[in-house]
């Protein structure tokens, strides 16, 4: 159970901590009076105070000032000398530091277990003859309840947090790796959770991301990987407001596929954060991807401190108690049947499946289902499910080959070939329609709807965003199958992409078989039909952007077509023509590798597997056709697609462009109103590089250089500043070289004074004890009686 702790002020966490700690001893304890406890905050009646405990309700606090304090005060224990000390901390902590204060308070600790974590806190007034406890604190329960959270408006349609099921919250067992999780989120890190597919990763990501919305009172900035411009966008440039990041699957669901463009975003938003000291950033992604993502991006050369700007959590290491828990909590929570949880407890049933090589909470979830459980009679069901372990990877295989209908299995095939996530539910029956009736888009000749109730909560789910109805699978691993299953299935792949009714169903597929031949005749056959007359199918995210891949395909007949074809036909004029003026209304956008499209809700960016990204698109249209001959040289022209572009490097090399085509166009009070636009915009982008940059990325502050680094003066921090100034300049200087040198001269340039505070809190925190928290190793407890525990859990089922 979750309990509000972050409601507790310093009085209340004293009183909740004397009721646990005289539940535990049984014994009566009491609260001392302020500035009278000489290092008391609770202690025994008996005289002489052979017990006492102290409370630390240090939430908000870097866990390295919570051991310098807890250094102070053993000075003050050493004066008391109890028999037994006790300590309650309101906070999580990794292990190592559990060891740190374990072995400076050995003398009066007897065990580990006279500290008392947060998460020790809600494990103790959980049980259920604690409850009363907690009923004595109204704060921390009722609506600030984690499971009414999860189910409240606020959370699933304002903050996009697309938590599926109404039951999730109460089957989530918060393990070890998310109480590390939580702390190093708490100590102002940036934590990436990964893990093997299965073990865990989206559902204590929404539970971490939850916490500190609703109890933490941050603003969230959610992103499913695809969009982080928008994350860019969103964040506050005050960097005292509080706000959490959490982007899934950052890097790709099956595998890695972040475009350049976004991994210079993420570089951004991360210094962003780093430079924040109320921000929080969460993302998550498979070990294997990730290990992928470090080959092809060094993480730790890009940083000069030579560290990843993340520290990484492995969900894979759950304990085989914490596996019991999960499993325990899975058949109470979805009712299974006492008959088949009989079964399960006979002969120690249940240490088979704990213990089993392939368990994964995702399996267990899946065999505790209604659907699953009354597929087999009671006396089978352990059987059952070990079978499913056995044979993990085939977790789909049989539900979608024996229950499901052509019907169904197309849907499923489409909601692949659209998206990893989700898309919009008239976008997929579009896509859908096309395939079933082909000769006609104007009706359905099946009901999608009772396709979509059956699938429904099995291999779908669907969510609203922003009132709009959302498709997904309704777990990762179903696309996993999907992939496998197309990739096998070369018939089933040229159906999709004979039927496909957007750009991106075709970029899927091609892309699910990793065959860089079956590319090449997918794109001939493409362009083949583009210069017989068809138009291109567009993406699903914009009308607009047809225009885009028309344009697109026309570049790439010259590249790759060896035939003889009329390039100045009417046709071929008119695409090119109205690509440009699709860009000079900011209805398409240029980015580093792809595109953007401006749609209802702002700009949606999308990188093609084949097709050239928009700006060469413009560059070798220009050339062909002239087509800057549109542009009239205005400035709102001008600005529409600087607003549509992201990133000082792409803006720069369009103002290039647009520059040498207004030389000839405009006389000098024009061109000084032009000039304007091209200033302000890059100053913007140059201000937010600026306002991103840490210490960390450009410099590196060794401490051994300094004889005491706590009397440094004025021109020390001055010099640090301006070579963190001069790195950061040289990093800008590099993003405008396209730009024309009379428009560079007139830009901002970076300011030393505005790292002169960053400089010294850096200087600072060198002074300070290190903080573990972030390159620790995880240390495990080790409970030699854990099948005993395991079987108390089973016992109370």
């Amino acid at each position: 159970m979750f309990y509000n702790f972050f409601a507790l002020g310093n009085d209340e966490f004293e009183e909740l901590s004397r009721d646990i700690l005289s539940r535990d001893l049984g014994q009566e304890m009491r609260i001392f009076g302020k500035g009278a406890d000489q290092g008391i905050d609770i202690a025994d009646c008996k005289d002489g105070r052979t017990i006492i405990a102290q409370c630390k309700n240090y939430i908000d606090t870097p866990t390295s000032k919570l051991m310098s304090a807890l250094t102070e005060e053993r000075e003050k224990i050493e004066k008391l000398n109890p028999t037994e000390y006790y300590l309650f901390i309101n906070k999580d902590i990794s292990p190592q530091k559990i060891n740190n204060i374990y072995e400076l308070f050995q003398e009066w600790m007897p065990s580990k277990k006279n500290i008392y974590t947060r998460s020790d806190c809600d494990a103790f007034i959980s049980k259920k003859e604690n409850q009363d406890i907690a009923q004595r604190y109204p704060n921390i329960l009722n609506m600030n309840s984690l499971h009414d959270l999860i189910n409240s408006s606020t959370v699933i349609d304002n903050q996009d947090l697309l938590i599926s099921s109404r039951v999730l919250s109460k089957l989530f067992v918060p393990t070890q790796q998310y109480h590390i999780a939580m702390s190093l989120l708490e100590n102002n890190h940036i934590v990436l959770i990964s893990g093997a597919p299965g073990t865990g990763k989206t559902i204590s990501s929404k539970m971490l991301a939850a916490q500190f919305v609703y109890y933490g009172k941050y603003s969230l900035r959610f992103s499913e990987g695809e969009d982080l411009h928008r994350i860019k966008d969103e964040l506050s440039p005050h960097l005292d407001q509080k706000e959490f990041i959490f982007i899934d699957d950052v890097f790709g669901q099956h595998y890695h596929d972040m475009t350049n463009s976004n991994e210079s975003l993420l570089k951004q938003i991360i210094r962003r954060v780093n430079n924040s000291p109320n921000k929080r950033m969460l993302v998550n992604t498979r070990m294997t991807i990730l290990q992928e993502a470090r080959q092809r991006f060094n993480f730790a050369d890009e940083s000069v401190s030579g560290e990843e700007p993340f520290t990484t959590v492995d969900m894979t290491d759950i304990t085989p108690l914490e596996k019991a828990e999960i499993f325990v909590n899975h058949l109470r929570c979805r009712n299974v049947d006492r008959n088949y949880i009989n079964v399960i407890k006979d002969n120690y049933n249940y240490r088979d499946i704990v213990q089993h090589e392939n368990y994964t909470p995702r399996i267990i979830d899946r065999c505790t289902q209604q659907k699953f459980v009354h597929k087999t009679e009671p006396n089978k069901y352990t059987s059952h499910i070990l079978d499913t372990l056995n044979h993990a990877n085939a977790i789909w295989d049989d539900e979608f080959r024996h229950n499901l209908s052509s019907t169904d299995r197309i849907l499923l095939y489409t909601l692949y070939s659209l998206t990893n996530q989700q898309v919009p539910e008239e976008v997929l029956r579009r896509a859908v329609n096309a395939r079933i009736n082909p000769s006609s888009e104007l009706y359905e000749s099946v009901n999608i709807n009772d396709i979509l109730q059956r699938l429904n909560e099995s291999m779908i789910t669907i969510t609203h965003r922003n009132n709009v109805r959302m498709i997904g699978v309704i777990n990762p691993s179903v696309n996993d199958y999907l992939r496998t299953y197309l990739y096998q299935a070369p018939e089933e792949r040229e159906r999709i992409i004979a039927h496909a009714t957007f750009m991106e169903q075709i970029e899927r597929i091609v892309e699910c078989t990793d065959d860089i031949a079956y590319e090449e005749e997918k794109i001939t056959q493409l362009l083949d039909s583009f210069i017989s007359g068809k138009d291109a199918p567009a993406y699903s995210v914009s009308n607009d952007s047809a225009t885009y891949v028309n344009a697109a395909l026309l570049v790439l007949i010259k590249q790759l077509k060896n035939i003889t074809v009329n390039m100045k036909s009417p046709r071929f004029l008119t695409i090119a023509n109205k690509f440009m003026n699709s860009v000079l209304q900011g209805k398409l956008g240029f980015i580093d590798d792809g595109i953007s499209f401006k749609t209802s809700k702002g700009y949606i960016w999308e990188s093609s597997s084949f097709l050239p990204d928009a700006l060469h698109v413009l560059k070798k249209l220009d050339v062909d056709y002239g087509i800057f001959d549109q542009w009239k040289g205005d400035k709102e022209s001008l600005e529409n697609v600087l607003s549509a572009s992201d990133g000082l490097e792409i803006k720069s090399q369009v103002c290039a462009l647009f520059y040498d085509k207004a030389l000839s166009k405009l006389d000098q009070s024009h061109w000084d109103t032009l000039e304007d636009v091209i200033i302000d915009n890059l100053d913007a982008e140059i201000e937010f590089i600026q306002e991103s940059a840490t210490v960390d990325d450009y410099c590196v502050i060794d401490a051994s250089d300094y004889d005491d680094l706590s009397y440094l003066d004025e021109d020390t921090v001055w010099e640090i500043a301006n070579d963190l100034a001069d790195a950061v300049q040289q990093d800008i200087d590099e993003q405008i070289f396209d730009l024309p040198q009379e428009l560079q001269s007139q830009l901002r340039t970076v300011d030393a004074y505005y790292y002169q505070d960053e400089v010294k809190n850096t200087l600072k925190q060198l002074t300070e004890p290190e903080d573990e928290e972030k390159t620790s190793p995880i240390q495990k407890p080790i409970h030699s009686n854990t099948d005993n525990l395991i079987d108390v859990l089973f016992r109370e089922l």
